[in-house]
């Protein structure tokens, strides 16, 4: 017993002892700590933090329950393999909390896996660096980019791999696996340009044989990929392309937008200079040497990434999730090699992400907020199995309820960005073909975002049977969660 005492009080004048600058240290890790998991479970507590993931799930299961093709179910302009993908990730995890930061967390886990093969580093390390700085691209929400990065780090890894081992199999795997890449996302054969050309073409590296095989394997990973349509037949894959063609070519930024992407792109690229400038100091380029051209495939790809975020004009944080992944593991690789930037230099970051972090949970919060004030299941028991005509509204409704669309062009602003100021009579044809259930923008008539003539068939031929005014937290009116849904009368 005295022995315990004494322990006790040895521990107690050693803790009332300990420097005012070692409590605020912890103090600090305490509260940094807390911070992190704050902002990753407010993902977990809501069915989606970017609407992208939901709309790519409902078309997927237009694809694997009701055996539709894209783009005759529902419209989007990404490629087929993604709905395949978020298809089947919505059968294997059917919940909707937390379901696509589950996915994020997966991802990014395999991406640090197999990143391993371009150096030596901490996966602990890597993950947090990927997961906790990626607020600033809000990696959790799972969007297409982090599968884009995994297929990217999976198609280089095996072509290193084939190089080291002299197995010319590895190619074909490599190029079959970035055919699929690429058709989640088309801007990821803009970022394989750079690090597959390193790898394919660099002398001593350079083998006709890696190169047929790669290619091969990608016509392989095509003919896989698009055989339901050929089975289809009946014009099934011309309409496919034709459609995405048509879209693409109203989809284009303004001209505020592009600058407004350039100079997010740029500030993004700015707080990654630290992790770059780093890294060629470590490692300095010497082409000559298969070493320092092996350190040379993460920043390669980093810079062949940064003209895709650039191409669409649109200013959205999670296309720079294209570079910061090969820049999460320089940054890891470097901690691993005690050449980490100073503290000046990653202060920028790390505010960013301190600030990010707290935006994205307010978000988060917010979301799930909005989502439990819509009672989808009672929705979803009201509408059964018909088919549901959008007007202008957000398409959660149909993704929480699993509601089937009635016009292929579901998202809410695909039939005006397609049709501009003829989209009213797109919408009024489709009321002419009177669906069972039409819903729209809560109170839109009276907020004049639904036109005039759509406003009078609505009046004339449907009754409103369930209404949810969601007010906006920062300015007057409903949020986009607000909806109204409408019966055919009779």
């Amino acid at each position: 017993m005295r022995e315990r005492e004494s322990r006790k009080n040895l521990l107690f004048s050693k803790i009332v002892t300990w420097p005012l600058s070692s409590w605020v240290t912890a103090g600090m890790k305490l509260v940094q700590l807390c911070s992190v998991a704050l902002y990753v479970l407010s993902y977990c507590v809501v069915p989606f933090s970017d609407g992208d993931p939901a709309y790519y799930v409902i078309i997927g299961r237009g694809l694997l329950q009701d055996h539709v093709l894209p783009y005759r179910y529902a419209f989007d302009h990404k490629p087929f393999a993604t709905y395949v993908f978020y298809g089947l990730w919505d059968k294997l995890a059917p919940f909707y909390p937390g379901k696509f930061t589950l996915l994020a967390v997966l991802l990014s886990g395999v991406f640090v896996a197999v990143g391993r093969v371009f150096g030596s580093f901490n996966r602990i390390v890597a993950f947090a660096i990927l997961t906790v700085c990626g607020a600033i691209f809000d990696v959790l929400s799972g969007n297409t980019e982090l599968v884009v990065v995994v297929g990217e780090a999976l198609c280089l890894a095996l072509m290193l791999k084939g190089i080291d081992s002299a197995k010319t199999g590895l190619f074909f795997l490599a190029g079959f696996i970035a055919t699929l890449t690429v058709n989640v996302n088309y801007l990821a054969a803009v970022c394989f340009v750079g690090p597959v050309a390193l790898l394919l073409f660099s002398p001593g590296w350079f083998r006709l044989s890696r190169c047929s095989m790669t290619i091969f394997g990608g016509v392989v990973g095509l003919s896989a990929l698009f055989s339901p349509y050929f089975m289809v037949g009946h014009g099934a894959l011309p309409l496919y392309f034709s459609m995405q063609r048509g879209f693409l070519s109203h989809y284009g930024a303004t001209l505020s937008d592009r600058l407004l992407c350039m100079c997010w792109m740029t500030f993004y690229l700015a707080l990654m200079l630290p992790i770059l400038v780093g890294w060629f100091r470590h490692f300095p380029v010497q082409l000559s040497e298969v070493a320092s051209r092996r350190t040379l495939i993460l920043p390669v790809w980093f810079f062949s990434a940064f003209p895709a975020t650039l191409l669409s004009g649109h200013p959205y944080q999670h296309y720079f999730t294209l570079c910061f992944a090969p820049a999460a593991l320089m940054l890891a690789i470097l901690l691993r090699e005690n050449a980490l930037p100073s503290r000046f230099a990653l202060t920028p970051l790390c505010v960013t992400v301190v600030v990010c972090m707290g935006v994205e949970a307010q978000r988060n919060s917010n979301i799930a907020l909005y989502t439990s004030r819509v009672d989808y299941g009672h929705i979803a028991r009201l509408v059964g199995d018909a088919r549901v005509l959008d007007i202008r509204t957000f398409h959660a409704v149909f993704y929480q309820s699993d509601l089937k669309p009635f016009d292929v062009y579901l998202f809410s602003d695909h039939i005006d960005i397609l049709f501009r100021e003829n989209a009213w009579k797109r919408y009024m044809e489709d009321l002419q073909q009177r669906p069972l259930y039409v819903v729209a923008p809560y109170e839109g008539c009276k907020r004049h975002v639904v036109e005039e003539p759509l406003c009078q068939q609505l009046q004339d031929h449907y009754t409103q049977i369930y209404a949810v005014n969601i007010p906006h937290k920062h300015k007057n009116g409903p949020n986009k969660f607000s909806l109204s849904l409408y019966k055919i009368k009779g």
